[in-house]
């Protein structure tokens, strides 16, 4: 690499940074975000979201995927991927006959990737690791003509920056690991307001500073001049997050504050396994299979985690890679998924996720003389939250996500004449 190069790598690392320090609108609105360590997000850019989330066997030299780090070997030798990403959401609560809607965006990712030498690839990154946000209240009876208003909200999230190395030492296999640092806060505020007594708060609060670590691997077997299969497979490590968590109870007479074992908060092992089947570069076909062992976390002394698995479907069209057609340039991508819940509601389980995607990624001409250009991925998303309970809140999400993937040449020699 050069020193120009050298210094561009840096600059956008300090971007990364200051944007992970920022810490933007998280974008939840879910009451469930109150369990566990609130949604967890899909960890996925443009094109998994595309395809139902999925990515443990996609490979490109056009575009970054961060569920394998094995993918990362992939990298173009001339080319930097530059990658980020929001979306607009509309959610609709439902209860006993009754609907509301809740309108927010939110920033979700930033990206690069570029190849270090031959068959050497880097990532890095910010995502979010989870997100939390509600606000809502009911009213009980608590006899004797008292009544009690219990208001409810909770804020925060966890973040990731990331970084992670991938390496393909023979043509049909390749091995990667990415490291990142998770951090956040996370708060919980409980009022109780009596009409004939004392008003009762409490708060709970949990910061964390942790670390994951995840491996990657990727065989790919061609079967024939035109067929190919990828199959992959991932690693979380899983391990105790170190939480600080502290309970504070106030009332009119006395504040007491309970400071709760971080040990309770860990980090999931989890597996990960994958396929991706293409014919010609024109069309793929690809499914993934998810495993978190959250069954080892009690969050907060009062709630315990539940094993989750996540199941993947998706497919993706190209007519023609290299086309003056600009409707055949462009990649058609749909996927659908269901995933368990990771907490208990009230003694149940939580709710069930039901999702389905459909997207369009559009490439268009940067720079003629570098030959850099942009790929914009457009997709819609559906996901339905179902509770065990009809008595429990049912989420019905219709998301925009918006991605846009530059590929500049920056590792291009100039010569002089």
């Amino acid at each position: 690499m050069t020193i120009a190069m050298n210094k561009k790598i840096i600059t956008l690392i300090i971007i990364l940074l200051t944007i992970a320090g920022a810490q933007a609108d998280n974008g939840s609105n879910s009451p469930y975000s109150r369990y566990g360590v609130g949604n967890l997000s899909g960890q996925s850019l443009g094109i998994n979201r595309q395809m139902g989330g999925l990515g443990y066997g996609l490979r490109s030299k056009k575009f970054i995927n961060i569920l394998n780090p094995a993918s990362f070997s992939q990298a173009d030798s001339v080319t930097m991927l530059f990658e980020a990403g929001f979306s607009l959401q509309n959610v609709n609560f439902g209860e006993n006959g009754k609907r509301i809607n809740a309108k927010n965006a939110s920033f979700d990712y930033i990206a690069l990737e570029f190849r270090l030498c031959k068959g050497l690839g880097m990532s890095l990154g910010f995502l979010p690791f989870s997100s939390v946000g509600y606000s809502f209240s009911n009213v009980s009876n608590e006899g004797k003509n008292e009544v009690c208003t219990n208001t409810f909200s909770g804020s925060g999230g966890i973040y990731q920056p990331y970084i992670g190395i991938g390496w393909q030492p023979v043509k049909w296999f390749a091995i990667g690991a990415t490291g990142s640092y998770i951090y956040g806060d996370i708060t919980h505020d409980v009022t109780s307001i009596f009409t004939n007594s004392t008003n009762v708060s409490k708060s709970y609060n949990v910061t964390l500073n942790s670390y994951k670590v995840d491996f990657g691997a990727q065989f790919i077997a061609p079967l024939g001049k035109k067929h190919s299969l990828t199959i992959g497979a991932t690693y979380s490590l899983g391990h105790n997050m170190h939480a600080e968590a502290k309970v504070t109870k106030a009332n009119s007479s006395q504040t007491t504050t309970e400071t709760i074992p971080g040990s309770s908060f860990k980090m999931p092992h989890t597996y990960g396994a994958g396929f991706v089947y293409n014919y010609s570069n024109k069309f793929k076909i690809a499914a993934d299979y998810t495993l978190q062992q959250w069954s080892t976390s009690t969050f907060l002394g009062e709630e315990r985690g539940i094993d989750r698995s996540k199941v993947s479907l998706g497919a993706e069209f190209t007519p023609e890679e290299v086309s003056s057609n600009f409707f055949k340039r462009m990649s058609y991508r749909a996927g659908v998924n269901y995933a368990q819940p990771y907490t208990e509601v009230k003694g149940l389980k939580g709710c069930e996720e039901y999702g389905a995607s459909v997207g369009v990624s559009i490439p268009f001409l940067v720079n003629r003389n570098r030959g850099s250009y942009a790929t914009v991925h457009l997709s819609g998303e559906y996901i339905h939250k179902k509770p065990q309970s009809t008595e429990l809140i049912t989420e019905n999400y219709f998301r925009i996500n918006i991605g846009i993937t530059f590929n500049e040449n920056w590792f291009i020699k100039m010569k002089v004449r």
